[in-house]
């Protein structure tokens, strides 16, 4: 049990080390366009919509360092809306020879997240109708 809860552990602890910074951004400093590199359109809306997504996860994740098996489902949110953002957005600007257009940043970080938190979160041993 205790080993299954540190794999939880070690996706919560990955999220708070990388949101921690793109949170503070997100709210006070330059927001979408140093997240996204400056390849997605800057707004009040988006940036609030974003940073507050992101925050609640940071905030679930601090959470789940201490209710692992509670809070797993922030991590299947995460695989969900990561793995659309890469099919809807990403691939069809990879498919049209249109890299440059790409936030590589980002969206490297979410290919990581989708490959890996799968593994993890069936391995925790609360996956997928275990």
């Amino acid at each position: 049990m205790f080993a299954e809860a540190g794999l939880l552990r070690l996706a919560y602890f990955a999220n708070i080390l990388i949101l921690l910074p793109i949170c503070w951004n997100m709210f006070f400093g330059s927001g979408v366009a140093s997240v996204f590199e400056g390849k997605v359109d800057e707004s009040a809306g988006l940036r609030l919509l974003v940073g507050s997504l992101w925050s609640a996860i940071l905030i679930g994740s601090a959470a789940g360092l201490f209710a692992p098996r509670f809070f797993a489902p922030i991590i299947l949110v995460q695989i969900f809306y990561k793995s659309l953002w890469l099919l809807i957005f990403v691939l069809p600007l990879v498919a049209a020879d249109k890299f440059h257009l790409v936030p590589w940043g980002i969206s490297s970080v979410f290919l990581a997240i989708v490959i890996s938190y799968p593994i993890i979160y069936w391995y925790s041993g609360v996956g997928f109708g275990r």
